[in-house]
């Protein structure tokens, strides 16, 4: 080859490596430019995505206002692509007050990759760039020609004294240098300096966001409020902000800006190295973006008002209560509202305990349920109970699941379970590493060689193809299910949709699976349904088990939770908690114990499952699983599955509640969908206290059925009550009020009108075509019941449509306006290749693309009222 040639090779190759490889921003002896100056952006509270956009870049929160512990995403367009997840990253972080400072964020490490581990200190050089930093927060002198090390501490307001500031680190009296530390560190009592109580890993929600080559990226945090966070102290009262911060390149200072030759150089050493620790930069924090933070108030007691109707009861209903309570609490009610969480058996029972000291003689007077109580309970004759339908929403496997594709880290968005998958969660029939193994290890005698965990089973591998890349699939424990052992209406209702399968009921029996995998012998012949829940298998790890033996790992390995909120909490910020110090000889308390696990599973680690709620998961942004029904089809939650999950439901003739019929049940219905009930008694309520039941029975079943986000409206996570629930609902109100002890008995149906072969299909001349809609006081009807006041996102000014409830499996809770419109950006182009057709469909899907669109609302949100439009044709497809 030619020496001319081969220069012009080398020529271009020299040139294509500098085009990747960066250089110094600014060059020694260039004039440099201005100093950054504060450009900060802020954005008030909001229901609803908000987005912030600043030259080519926007970054989106999905929801900012009325929050409670839960999740928040952040997405962003427009910024610089990170070359690994340590360079250029975006910082996220809950911060005191709505114009924090720097040391009001709650800040994590230099280890963090999407959970802080709080052991390392976040550092930056500030004499590198522009502006210096005119803070004490250094650690060298500011003149250190090599750059001295700065470093912002939290600062921890002293409960005692609100005028002194308690910063995390100290001044060294002979220099004058700050030591700061990081959050999670032993205590320095010479220093008088403690670690901070509440950095937990349930707490630790600053996250590092990566950028990919699209300049687009998307965090998943969370929001801590005053209970779990004193020291951030977040609140209705105290308001906080989510800051976001793009770590950049940022020019280095040169001669002319008094830099010596040294910094000079090493700054340029740095080029292309920005981390994590830079997000304390001057140059960096003034780039901000500052959603402030609005927090709804905690379930409040009706403060001055003697008036209460008090319900003792379900979790199911906890996140509706938190919405209805402040509503009836208001001086226009005429009856006000009282609601403690409890477990649904318990609260049964204390309708039948007496009271002497109590109004009615007994110790409660109205419990919400699911499960009606016997005839043959005492309860049932003694007060005759009646079933008021007032929610409809559901049990779900929550999960947060990593995966790593083809070395980039994501969560997985989709997971599909059947009856046979959960129980054997739930039978610990998962060994982990006490299986036959190369390591010499002991084999649980109780699982023989079943596979390790659910994502080497080769079933849970048929339903979920990527299951092998999924983080857990090399983890030592087995898997299995966080959730309370307590007994509960929700247990019962899992294990009934668990036992009506043959392949499900068959397994628990003893017989292997298609792939040889059997039930843990300790529960083999386990007959379900049932309410309660045991850890069955105690096997100890042997002498030769090493450190761990004399532990049990199967109940180590549970992960028991105290409420179906604490579960989805713990699957929120993935942090498992096991299920108690574990003692490894319980007759020798000095033999050594496992305690709660303290450390959080890192993003791209996570592996957890929980049985929970629907209200819980939506609220924390925590993904549900989708269900096998009996017809064979995997089905998540919306609003759409539940109503349609109502669809066949069969009467209790002794309660006047109605049962699912998972048979009977269409093809498209979620089989997790439950309905709670108001147990409220029709004999033995003095009269007043009979009437106030009686007016909130009818104002949850009506104006209570309104979805949105304001108090007295319902949250997502719950289906409106149809208009035979409703009805129901109203019966039941009226035998409360008249107390002759006759509990009416419900309709065949909760959906279907026998009149009408498709029963839900509204009239033509409808013009919202909504069967929810509350009967008309001045028309046809019984005139009692109200019609609710129109509410945000109302449709054409008639009543709020109920929007569905987004389906976990397939994307977050809080999704943003990118998320939304992803779709689109492969559909265009197809659309567009459709010529005619395109032009048709565009404009209903301009529409339906926009979160909150109130067309969008109208369409999706339809409740039972799309329910019964979807329903011709429905009978097993």
């Amino acid at each position: 080859m030619r020496p001319k040639k081969l220069t012009m090779i080398a020529g271009a190759c020299l040139l294509a490596l500098l085009s990747v490889v960066p250089g110094p921003a600014v060059a020694a002896d260039d004039d440099p430019p201005p100093d950054p100056t504060d450009a900060a952006m802020v954005a008030e509270p909001s229901a609803n995505p908000v987005t912030l956009q600043r030259d080519g870049v926007s970054v989106t929160a999905s929801k900012t206002g009325n929050l409670t512990r839960q999740m928040v995403s952040v997405s962003w367009k427009g910024l610089d692509r990170s070359p690994t997840n340590f360079i250029y990253p975006v910082v996220v972080m809950q911060c005191r007050g709505t114009n924090p400072s720097r040391e009001d964020c709650w800040m994590g490490s230099v280890a963090d990759n999407g959970d802080a581990q709080g052991t390392n200190k976040l550092q930056a050089k500030a004499t590198y760039y522009a502006p210096v930093e005119t803070s004490d927060w250094y650690s060298q002198p500011k003149t250190l020609p090599a750059g001295p090390f700065f470093s912002v501490p939290f600062r921890k307001v002293d409960s005692a004294d609100d005028t002194k500031d308690q910063y995390q680190g100290w001044r060294n009296a002979l220099n004058g240098f700050w030591n700061t530390m990081p959050l999670l560190i032993e205590p320095d009592l010479e220093h008088k300096l403690g670690p901070i109580d509440d950095f937990t890993p349930g707490t630790r929600n600053f996250r590092r966001g990566v950028t990919q080559a699209d300049g687009t990226g998307q965090v998943q945090t969370w929001v801590n409020t005053a209970v779990e966070n004193p020291s951030l102290g977040c609140s209705d009262t105290s308001p906080c902000s989510l800051v976001v911060v793009p770590v950049r390149e940022r020019p280095c200072r040169n001669a002319k800006q008094g830099a010596p030759p040294l910094t000079i150089s090493n700054c340029a050493k740095a080029v292309g190295q920005a981390g994590i620790g830079n997000w304390q930069l001057l140059a960096n924090w003034y780039e901000r973006y500052v959603f402030k933070l609005s927090f709804s108030p905690s379930l409040p007691k009706c403060i001055g008002r003697t008036d209460q109707a008090k319900f003792l009861g379900s979790e199911l209903t906890a996140e509706a209560m938190r919405r209805w309570v402040p509503a009836r609490c208001q001086k226009e009610s005429p009856a006000a509202l009282d609601f403690t969480r409890a477990w649904e058996p318990d609260s049964l029972r204390q309708l039948g305990l007496r009271d002497p000291a109590s109004t009615s003689k007994y110790a409660a007077d109205a419990a919400v349920v699911s499960e009606p109580a016997s005839p043959d309970d005492p309860v049932s004759s003694d007060r005759r109970l009646g079933y008021a339908p007032i929610a409809t929403t559901g049990f779900a496997i929550g999960y947060t699941v990593d995966q790593n594709q083809g070395g980039t880290l994501s969560q997985v968005t989709d997971v599909k379970l059947n009856q046979r998958l959960v129980a054997k969660m739930l039978s610990q029939s998962y060994p982990g590493k006490f299986r036959p193994n190369t390591d010499k290890l002991p084999v649980n005698p109780n699982t023989a060689s079943n596979p390790a965990n659910i994502f080497k089973d080769p079933e849970f591998q048929q339903l979920n193809p990527a299951a092998a890349g999924y983080a857990g699939a090399n983890a030592a424990e087995g898997t299995q299910l966080a959730m309370p052992t307590a007994r509960s209406d929700v247990f019962l209702a899992l294990t009934r949709w668990i036992w009506a399968d043959p392949t499900a009921r068959s397994f628990l029996q003893g017989k292997a699976d298609p792939w040889g995998m059997t039930v843990n012998k300790t529960y083999r012949g386990w007959e379900l349904p049932t309410d309660d829940y045991n850890l069955n298998d105690g096997w100890q790890i042997p002498k030769t088990g090493g450190d761990w033996a004399g532990f049990q790992p199967q109940t180590f390995w549970a992960q028991n939770t105290n409420s179906w909120a604490n579960g989805s909490d713990i699957t929120m910020s993935g942090w498992p908690l096991t299920q108690s110090p574990q003692l490894r000889d319980p007759s020798t308390p000095t033999s050594g114990f496992a305690g709660k696990r303290d450390n959080a599973q890192n993003f791209g680690e996570r592996h957890i499952f929980v049985l929970s709620v629907l209200p819980e998961l939506e609220k924390t942004g925590v993904r549900a699983a989708e269900l096998r029904n009996s017809a064979g089809e995997f089905v998540g939650p919306t609003v759409e599955s539940m109503g349609y999950a109502l669809d066949g439901a069969q009467p209790d003739k002794n309660s006047g509640t109605w049962k699912l019929d998972y048979d009977a049940m269409d093809k498209r219905g979620y089989p997790g969908t439950m309905i709670s009930y108001a147990a409220v008694p029709t004999s033995s309520l003095p009269s007043t206290l009979a009437q106030r039941y009686a007016d909130n029975l009818r104002w949850i079943s009506t104006q209570g059925q309104q979805w949105g986000q304001e108090a007295g409206q319902l949250p997502d996570g719950y289906l409106a009550l149809t208009q035979e629930m409703r009805d129901q609902a109203g019966r039941v109100a009226d035998a409360v009020g008249a107390q002759t002890g006759t509990p009416p008995i419900p309709p065949k149906d909760p959906v279907d009108d026998p009149k009408d072969p498709t029963p839900n299909d509204p009239p033509k001349n409808s013009p919202h075509h909504n069967t929810n809609e509350p009967k008309n006081p001045n028309g046809p009807g019984d005139g009692k019941t109200p019609s609710p006041t129109p509410g945000p996102g109302t449709p054409s000014g008639g009543p709020s449509s109920q929007p569905p409830v987004n389906n976990s499996s397939t994307k977050p809770i809080a999704a943003t306006t990118g998320e939304s419109l992803g779709w689109l950006a492969w559909g265009l182009p197809a659309l567009l290749a459709a010529g005619l057709a395109a032009g048709v469909a565009s404009p209903g899907i301009r529409v339906i693309s926009q979160p909150g669109h109130p067309v969008r609302r109208g369409l999706a949100a339809g409740g039972s009222y799309l329910v019964g439009l979807l329903r011709r044709g429905r009978r097993r497809g």
